[in-house]
């Protein structure tokens, strides 16, 4: 194994019980686009709670958090936070019961069927990760949790309000 890897073994292990529970508390409580209002809270916490300058309401309810350390390059890391307007069917003990409205005011089962919730869950614990390992890199790291990308709208409105950030030189999503 990688020196430096298993130099992070111990702390990505104690990470993952407070990941499980997030990832939990997500699927349990999933948000249509553009309304992701909670997730995009527990989102600000965990990066306020990591040192990261937080800009929240990017792109309506999209979450931007930016960690400098030193000279280096920008990457940025992006992931969703949408859930999809169906019921959940999986008979999970933390499967969603949630009902949100469309955009027209209906009544929609809503679930965390596309992952978003995972995704949410792994960024927030590699933005752990990455403040408490500064001494593994430098740079400027930039956390991009998008909303809308199940409609499409998220995007685009994220695009639009990206001017404020600095250019990623590499984009993972």
């Amino acid at each position: 194994m990688n020196p430096t890897l298993k130099a992070l073994q111990p702390d990505i292990q104690a990470l993952l019980p407070k990941l499980d529970a997030l990832y939990k508390d997500l699927h349990q409580h999933p948000e249509l686009s553009m309304q992701e209002v909670r997730t995009a809270s527990l989102v600000a916490k965990n990066l306020h709670h990591c040192g990261y300058q937080v800009t929240e309401k990017v792109g309506v309810t999209g979450v931007v958090g930016l960690l400098e350390n030193g000279e280096g390059p920008v990457v940025m890391l992006r992931a969703d936070m949408d859930a999809l307007p169906m019921p959940e069917k999986t008979g999970l003990p933390y499967a969603s019961q949630a009902v949100g409205k469309l955009e027209d005011g209906t009544p929609t089962p809503v679930s965390h069927m596309c992952g978003h919730d995972m995704h949410v869950a792994w960024l927030i614990g590699a933005a752990e990760i990455f403040a408490k390992h500064r001494a593994l890199w430098k740079g400027t790291l930039m956390l991009v949790f998008q909303p809308g990308e199940e409609i499409g709208k998220g995007a685009l409105a994220m695009i639009e309000a990206m001017e404020h950030f600095p250019k990623p030189d590499i984009v993972l999503t």
